[in-house]
Order: C-alpha cells, then sequence, then structure tokens
C-alpha cells in the first residue's frame, strides 16, 4: 500500500501521513507501507489508529393524519373528512 492509500485508510491527509513517516512510525518496504507493522507503531502514539465516523444528524418529521368516516350501511363507508399535518419534533 502506497502512502497516499495508507492515508486514505486512517482518514488523514497525505501530509499527515508524510508527518509519521519522519516520526519513524511507518514500517516501509521499498516504496510501500507495510500497514500490520505501521499501524502496531501508530497505535502506540495515536489515540486512535482509525478515525471514528462521523455521526450524522438525524432529522424526523411528525405526521399527524386525522379521517372522519362515517358508516351508512353494512360494508358502506364514507369518508368525510381527511386532514394531515407535519411538524418537527421538540427537541
Amino acid at each position: 500500500m502506497n502512502q497516499a492509500e495508507f492515508a486514505e485508510l486512517h482518514g488523514v491527509s497525505r501530509k499527515t501521513v508524510t508527518m509519521w513517516k519522519s516520526r519513524g512510525w511507518l514500517v516501509m518496504e521499498g516504496n510501500e507501507v507495510n500497514v500490520e507493522a505501521s499501524n502496531a507503531n501508530i497505535e502506540m502514539h495515536r489515540k486512535t489508529v482509525t478515525q471514528p465516523e462521523k455521526k450524522k444528524k438525524l432529522s424526523a418529521t411528525v405526521v399527524t393524519v386525522t379521517i372522519q368516516i362515517r358508516v351508512t350501511g353494512p360494508g358502506d363507508l364514507e369518508v368525510m373528512t381527511a386532514t394531515a399535518e407535519t411538524s418537527q419534533p421538540p427537541k
């Protein structure tokens, strides 16, 4: 894995990976990063090896439906009114 791919794996910039390399945290095999060995080094120096995913903000809408139905006979129904309202839930 090259340094750019290693940066993407950890959710950091290539510049950060270059800094890790200058600190001796990366184990290189030619131009490739030894991922397992480098991760072991990074675990010793960083609080997290990979960046946690950002929590997505959830949104919700409250839908209130009101239906008035009149029974006009056996098996016969008549919808008198139907309304729907939407609102944001209280925070």
